[in-house]
């Protein structure tokens, strides 16, 4: 057992306090994760021939490995006051050299439920009077990649959807929506 000397057991509560005021700060960080700034993007989305104006909200482009090749999947989610758009680009097949650059093909991707087409996702969603989204059937929907620049990471294109019941039409442009890239 070990005898402490009556300086030493007055100067660990000092220390002590002396750790945690000095040392225990220093060690603390922000625990936000790093955000994606877009502040050149714009995006305006028509609804029954209502354009608005969109938020950038997140985009992100990922790729998944297959024992054939790899396809690329790009999604650039906006938001406003009253409803939600989210683009997802299902591009592919590459192989691993292709799979690795962040660059998508120029065209227009198609979804389509009767067709079974599913490249060109468009999911939109209305504010209910809770203030949530909820989401809408999507029935067909195309997204156009005109102009992608890799070395800023934006895409720009434009999109169109319509709902299963075919009672609401939206279709828009983007221009530089910024994406962060997955490896």
């Amino acid at each position: 057992m070990k005898h402490y000397t009556p300086h030493t057991v007055h100067a660990l509560p000092v220390m002590a306090l002396l750790c945690i005021l000095f040392l225990f700060p220093a060690c603390q960080q922000d625990v936000d994760g790093p955000s994606i700034s877009c502040p050149g993007m714009q995006m305006l989305a028509s609804i029954d021939n209502r354009s608005t104006p969109m938020n950038f909200s997140r985009s992100l482009l990922f790729r998944e490995r297959t024992d054939t090749g790899g396809l690329k999947f790009l999604s650039l989610e906006t938001v406003s006051d009253s409803f939600k758009i989210v683009l997802n680009v299902t591009d592919g097949m590459y192989e691993d050299a292709g799979l690795l650059n962040d660059s998508l093909k120029l065209k227009t991707y198609i979804f389509s439920r009767q067709q079974h087409l599913s490249g060109g996702l468009v999911a939109m969603a209305l504010k209910n009077a809770a203030g949530q989204f909820d989401f809408l059937t999507t029935d067909s929907s195309s997204v156009t990649i005109r102009k992608i620049n890799l070395r800023t990471q934006t895409v720009s294109g434009n999109f169109y959807f319509t709902d299963n019941a075919k009672k609401i039409v939206s279709s828009g442009t983007f221009d530089n929506a910024c994406y962060l890239s997955l490896q």
